[in-house]
């Protein structure tokens, strides 16, 4: 399985891939791009007093159903490309979805 440290996906393969955010993203096309700003859900630490202290910042006040809802959502997508992928093969556009949502 997949794993990213220090801002590098690792496969089981061997393969490395730098990256220069910190996330890997997909988007209601099925493209895979690069996460650069957490500006969703994210944590903070901060050392008061050589105390660490976490901070979850949630400008949307998202709630915790709406978040569930969202990773549910992003899950769907990357199962969907998985699904498109066993169907057509690594080589055909066909893995992509022509839902631009406009």
């Amino acid at each position: 399985m997949a794993e990213m440290k220090r801002r590098t996906l690792l496969f089981s393969t061997g393969k490395q891939v730098k990256l220069f955010g910190n996330s890997v993203g997909i988007g209601r096309t099925l493209e895979i791009g690069e996460g650069y700003m957490p500006n969703i859900l994210s944590a903070s630490m901060e050392d008061d007093a050589h105390e660490e202290l976490s901070m979850v910042h949630n400008p949307h006040k998202l709630s915790r159903e709406e978040v569930m809802e969202l990773a549910d959502f992003m899950m769907m997508l990357w199962l969907q490309l998985k699904e498109n992928i066993r169907k057509n093969g690594m080589e055909s556009a066909k893995i992509f979805s022509r839902d631009t949502g406009k």
